[in-house]
């Protein structure tokens, strides 16, 4: 048996899994499912991992090889509002620890994090998700994909899925820094995810960040950071002091400490009890 079949027959062993409880998976445990159709909660969730973007109606006759009898799109729309989203979170987590190869760079993981924009069909309704770039155009809906994946083992590890509306990368990260279990890692990110509040949550975790940061010319951290040479490349190490507090002394030190402003997230700070990070 080549790798490819072995992977692909252990995802379809754990949805045969999953159906034998399939109740912990659905709206109306005690209803849903229980008579034998055409759509049993195996069949549907094997269909919904091999649609390939095309009109319902040519996935459905596709999927079932032309037969007179294939479902409705209605019938695959009524059984699909049945599955619980945690059905495919649950089937995600079970199949990547199927293959726990938890290859290390010295030691370390090596975890990635990027977001990226997915497409879903056109609901004008749905708020969160919708975008009309011009009053006369159709628009379209977008969700957005949070992803840690393992540069040693070639695998993503988790996920988290947000409306397009209310994506925030920043967030995302430090959700799933706060989730990873395993072995000490490097969370590597690119331009965009420079932030403290990151760089806070993976030093909590005890954890090591790698985080692309805009050149010192640009509005990013970097270009507060006034003590760095004026070289094309340096290695420095940088001690600073973060506070939400703007007394005197902290604006009179700006080597020394870091004001965070109020609207600017960072988890460890207040202005009572955690005055200093």
């Amino acid at each position: 048996m080549n790798y490819s079949t072995e992977v692909k027959q252990k995802l379809l062993s754990i949805i045969t899994e999953m159906d034998s409880y399939r109740w912990l998976f659905t709206k109306n445990p005690e209803t849903d499912f229980s008579r034998k159709k055409k759509w049993s909660f195996e069949e549907i969730m094997k269909f919904m991992l091999t649609m390939e973007g095309k009109a319902l109606r040519d996935e459905l006759l596709e999927y079932f090889d032309f037969d007179s009898s294939t479902p409705s799109d209605s019938a695959f729309n009524q059984r699909r509002a049945q599955i619980l989203p945690e059905a495919f979170e649950f089937l995600f987590q079970e199949f990547t620890k199927s293959f726990n190869d938890n290859a290390t760079y010295k030691g370390l993981r090596l975890i990635a994090c990027d977001g990226s924009d997915l497409c879903i069909a056109c609901n004008p309704k749905d708020e969160t998700t919708y975008f009309q770039p011009l009053p006369d155009s159709k628009g379209f809906n977008q969700l957005h994909l949070n992803a840690f994946y393992d540069l040693c083992s070639r695998r993503y590890t988790d996920a988290i899925i947000q409306p397009a509306r209310l994506k925030n990368e920043n967030s995302a990260m430090c959700e799933l820094i706060d989730r990873y279990r395993g072995q000490p890692a490097v969370f590597i990110a690119d331009r965009g995810y420079e932030n403290y509040n990151i760089f806070a949550h993976a030093e909590h975790k005890g954890m090591y960040y790698l985080i692309r940061v805009k050149d010192v010319t640009s509005n990013g951290i970097a270009s507060k950071l006034t003590m760095l040479p004026e070289s094309d490349e340096f290695d420095e190490w940088v001690n600073l002091t973060l506070t939400k507090k703007q007394t005197n002394e902290v604006k009179a030190n700006p080597q020394k400490y870091r004001i965070i402003m109020k609207k600017t997230p960072f988890d460890y700070l207040d202005l009572h009890f955690n005055k200093f990070y």
